[in-house]
């Protein structure tokens, strides 16, 4: 998979088993060329950290740590850009 995508999107919070705080990519699997989940560097507004895209009702979704939230002053409802890169 060759991926290298920035997006805006709001961080959603209530997400998943764990209610995490996630962004959700816009057309994910066309993207991607895949529904499963995919390894990924990602730096969202300037915060760099390795994750894995999950996949999420028909997409995908990624979930941003609090530490990350912490880091960037950023929380559920707030804006940010976030930058994918494929690393396996």
């Amino acid at each position: 998979m060759a991926l290298d995508h920035t997006f805006t999107t709001t961080l959603v919070g209530g997400m998943g088993p764990h209610n995490w705080t996630c962004v959700v990519m816009p057309e994910s699997r066309e993207i991607l060329g895949t529904s499963k989940a995919a390894k990924v560097h990602a730096t969202v507004d300037g915060a760099d950290f390795d994750a894995t895209l999950l996949p999420h009702k028909g997409g995908h979704m990624l979930a941003i740590k609090q530490a990350i939230q912490n880091e960037i002053g950023k929380h559920a409802g707030d804006d940010v850009t976030v930058r994918l890169i494929a690393t396996a």
